[in-house]
């Protein structure tokens, strides 16, 4: 790939000019051929397919970035072993060569020594940002403290169809099949994070097409649906291979089967039963849909009275004080745990969000965060435990909040979960509570109704969960009982759509001790809609206790006092750091 100098290009900010690299030898020296997008910094040439980088100064990042020893010279002082390796996995030594393919020595810390390794050469514009290292025996390592960025991101720019893939074997693969441009690799297999995403966006946002090409296993399948999320699924079309992965496919002599089969994800609006016929013969071997529900002993029988499944808005309801939303986000934690799923909340109510992590941490951690509840000495998280949740959390749990002197309204929250889908791959939205964003001025039923269809909308076009908390009416008091009634979702103030429109609905409702009439202390949380009759039993309720220690909620007789990492660690395959680099290699040779 030829690189062109900023400064040489003279575009007077114009989005077109003439290539420095081309256009003085080309017969029309004054045809525009140079595409410039001056606020991204890169520009690309139509004819001679050059690029350019601009080196911008003015944007501050969080984080410094180690780069590698610019020693990177000869392409092609490869052994002859390693070309031998390389072809047998039908890689030419002119791919090898077109990709920036070396060999190196270099210390192998899952071998305890310096050995001969392969080289994949992570470029951003003409800066080498990072360099992994593959060992004979498939061990790997890379430069340490680099910036994380997709491999072959160079290959992107002034494209608009992109294909997406797992292993950098793998965009060699594709290369050598014909593929010679759009092809980028995440750089820790199926390892998604957040990253390489964020260091990326200006060079993939705008990019029309993508065909998500990732391993076919568990693994791969589940990168490809967190890929779709991030991107959204109307720009993306995803490949099965008959293999593993593309290298499998070329070695088989399937890639250009499996090429030609581009699927595409169901979500443009019209289906045809050849669309659906993979989703209907999973109904017909394995019956309904599987619902999503906390699966901790701690929630058992939850499941049989409510469940949400993805692509549903949910909202819950309850008289103030009557723990409404700890009872959510107990729940949503629960969700996070068990299907490792990642969680945000715009919650103004529990301002400031330092606080509103105190509430949070204790559920996570399963300790007071003060020290004392209701009076009571308890035992106090320590220094130590907020490290552990900080760790466990990082990637898991986002808040959301205004800029200064910003007013939240629904176009803003929106495009704010918009942006968080793509940086941060969130699969559950907590919004708390529904009265703490503007509606537009106008009609309010008629707001409310348009505010909750883009709410499902939103939900089932990302296939996200919603959770959305809204306040009740003012309710009256039963006489007999001097209890108020137990709201449901036609008494949330504003609009009866609030149960029409949502998919998922539930009250939570508390009872206070009261010994005169042999009431106990306890929380119901009742089942007001599901969307689906499998997915619970409307009107069905289940009796929660509450943990003074930590906030959280239970059945049962047993407090709920471990932390949820030590739970995940009974419940959840550890994944070593190896397995991010993961490959699929038959036949390993000696380099």
């Amino acid at each position: 790939m030829e690189f062109i100098d900023w400064k040489d290009i003279e575009h007077n900010g114009k989005k077109r000019a003439t290539c420095p690299k081309c256009s003085t030898s080309r017969k029309n020296k004054s045809d525009k051929c140079l595409s410039i997008n001056h606020d991204k910094g890169t520009a690309y040439c139509h004819h001679c397919e050059a690029v350019s980088f601009r080196e911008d100064t003015s944007i501050e990042t969080k984080q410094t970035y180690k780069i590698p020893l610019q020693n990177w010279r000869n392409y092609t002082n490869l052994s002859d072993n390693m070309v031998k390796y390389l072809e047998s996995r039908k890689i030419s030594q002119k791919t090898a060569i077109a990709l920036g393919l070396t060999e190196e020595k270099y210390y192998q810390p899952a071998l305890q020594k310096e050995v001969n390794n392969l080289v994949f050469n992570f470029f951003e514009g003409e800066t080498l940002i990072n360099k992994k290292y593959r060992s004979a025996d498939k061990k790997f390592t890379q430069s340490s403290g680099t910036k994380s960025m997709f491999y072959n991101i160079n290959s992107v720019i002034g494209k608009e169809k992109v294909y997406i893939v797992e292993g950098e074997f793998d965009v060699a693969a594709l290369y050598e099949f014909g593929i010679k441009d759009g092809i980028i690799s995440v750089p820790n297999g199926a390892n998604d994070n957040d990253d390489y995403w964020i260091n990326a966006e200006k060079y993939i946002k705008d990019i029309k097409k993508f065909v998500i090409a990732v391993d076919n296993d568990e693994k791969g399948n589940l990168l490809k649906e967190k890929i779709a999320k991030r991107l959204g699924k109307h720009r993306c079309s995803y490949l099965e291979f008959k293999n593993k992965d593309a290298n499998g496919d070329l070695i088989s002599n399937d890639l250009r089967e499996t090429i030609k089969n581009i699927k595409k994800f169901p979500v443009s609006g019209t289906f045809t039963t050849s669309d659906l016929y993979d989703g209907i013969i999973d109904l017909y071997d394995n019956g309904l849909p599987k619902t999503i529900y906390p699966k901790s002993k701690y929630w058992k029988g939850i499941k049989d009275v409510f469940s949400v499944m993805r692509g549903q808005l949910t909202v819950g309801t309850g008289i103030p004080s009557h723990g409404k939303s700890n009872v959510t986000d107990w729940y949503v934690l629960n969700l996070i745990k068990d299907y490792g799923m990642k969680g945000s909340w715009f919650s103004p109510e529990h301002s400031p969000m330092e606080l509103y992590h105190s509430n949070l941490a204790e559920k996570v951690i399963g300790k007071n965060f003060w020290g004392k509840s209701k009076g009571a000495e308890v035992i106090r998280a320590t220094h130590d435990d907020l490290l552990k949740y900080k760790e466990w959390s990082n990637e898991k749990i986002y808040l959301t909040d205004c800029e200064a002197g910003q007013l939240p309204t629904w176009d803003w929250l929106l495009a704010k979960f918009e942006e968080q889908l793509y940086s941060f791959g969130i699969d559950i939205f907590v919004i708390d509570a529904f009265n703490k964003v503007l509606l537009p001025k106008g009609n309010k039923l008629d707001e409310i109704n348009i505010v909750l269809t883009k709410l499902t909308h939103f939900a089932q076009s990302n296939d996200v969960l919603v959770f959305l908390i809204a306040h009740p009416t003012k309710m009256k008091k039963n006489e007999s009982t001097g209890l108020y009634d137990e709201p449901t979702l036609y008494d949330v103030s504003g609009s009866a759509d609030f149960r029409n429109q949502t998919h998922n609905g539930y009250t939570i409702y508390r009872y206070w001790d009261d010994p005169e009439n042999g009431t106990i202390a306890h929380t119901k949380f009742i089942n007001q809609k599901t969307k689906y009759t499998f997915q619970g039993e409307i009107g069905g309720e289940v009796i929660l206790k509450y943990c003074n220690e930590n906030g959280r909620f239970y059945t049962g007789n047993e407090e709920p006092l471990l932390p949820l990492w030590d739970e995940d660690e009974a419940e959840l395959p550890r994944i070593n750091a190896m397995d991010a680099f993961e490959y699929n290699v038959n036949d390993e040779l000696e380099f």
